[in-house]
């Protein structure tokens, strides 16, 4: 089983807006609300590649209520936290479906305090016992420390596998973790190394040296350049052929569940790699983080190029 951990949900908002303009009165056509945050579309897309998944979040007030009761319609597997005051935040996504365009505003989130946290924690510990592969997303609310993060992490069971997808302090905090995998964009290393990642070469050079301070496997997502992973074994580069894209938004998560279902049955690394493209263009093509078509997926991993690099 995968237990995906998600410390700051929010109830994710998508409004298909076609002709959005700035300064101007827009007409919604569409809303939708779902359980949001970076674990949730990374359950999300495991339920439809057939993945036991449990979700595991922090949540706070009617807006966490919300965020629950989503989850449960979707048939998603939960188990939750609640902070003891403040609410879980809201992120928008305005989607322009005739200029294939979008604008996203998120919320930071409530401040946590050290009871939450703990009780958040022990919470995601006890889950941890019964799963196989542990997959902690997104960022932390205001309040918890980068160590207390680290703390998250070490805490873990040691027989299951776990990976992260985090950025900024929290990613700085947790690059010398042992980490069996970290899953990682390239606008996010770039800022944890204070270096230019734009390129494959680059995201290779860079991930062989975060490998050496101590995650096992690393991931670099770069957008429509495809991804790079690196192991012991080697590195590979995989990409799809261009797609039109509706919406990036949730396509990392999207890959990272693929490359998770993949080794979750045994897989190779570089297999993984191809499979978590796939998924992350299909998440493109559709509205609304992770709700990809498995017939997408299929269609783009069949083309998906993979190739070793050095």
């Amino acid at each position: 089983m995968l237990l995906t951990v998600t410390p700051n949900p929010a109830i994710d908002r998508v409004l298909i807006v076609p002709g959005f303009r700035h300064a101007d009165v827009c007409r919604v056509i569409t809303r939708i609300d779902s359980a949001g945050g970076k674990g949730f579309n990374v359950t999300r897309v495991a339920r439809t590649l057939s993945l036991p998944v449990r979700a595991c979040a922090l949540l706070g007030g009617e807006n966490g209520r919300r965020i629950a009761r989503l989850a449960e319609d979707e048939g998603i597997d939960g188990a939750w936290s609640w902070i003891a005051q403040g609410e879980s935040r809201i992120c928008l996504l305005i989607t322009d479906p005739e200029a294939r365009d979008h604008l996203t505003i998120n919320e930071t989130g409530p401040t946590v305090n050290a009871n939450d946290w703990h009780g958040f924690m022990e919470l995601v510990w006890q889950q941890a016992r019964a799963a196989t592969f542990v997959a902690v997303s997104g960022s932390v609310p205001p309040g918890v420390a980068p160590q207390e993060y680290v703390e998250l992490i070490r805490g873990l069971s040691s027989d299951a596998f776990v990976c992260i997808d985090t950025s900024g302090p929290t990613l700085a905090a947790a690059l010398d973790l042992p980490l069996d995998l970290l899953k990682i964009n390239m606008h996010e290393l770039s800022a944890a190394l204070g270096q230019p990642i734009t390129t494959p070469d680059q995201a290779r050079a860079a991930a062989v040296a975060v490998l050496q301070r101590g995650p096992r496997r690393v991931v670099v997502t770069l957008g429509a350049q495809g991804a790079v992973a690196v192991d012991a074994h080697g590195a590979w580069r995989a990409h799809t052929p261009p797609v039109e894209p509706i919406s990036p938004v949730g396509s990392g998560d999207a890959a990272l569940a693929g490359i998770i279902a993949v080794l979750h049955n045994g897989g190779a690394l570089a297999d993984a790699l191809r499979m978590g493209v796939a998924c992350g263009g299909a998440n493109t093509l559709t509205v609304g983080a992770g709700r990809l078509n498995l017939d997408d997926v299929t269609r783009l991993h069949a083309a998906t190029e993979l190739e070793v690099i050095s």
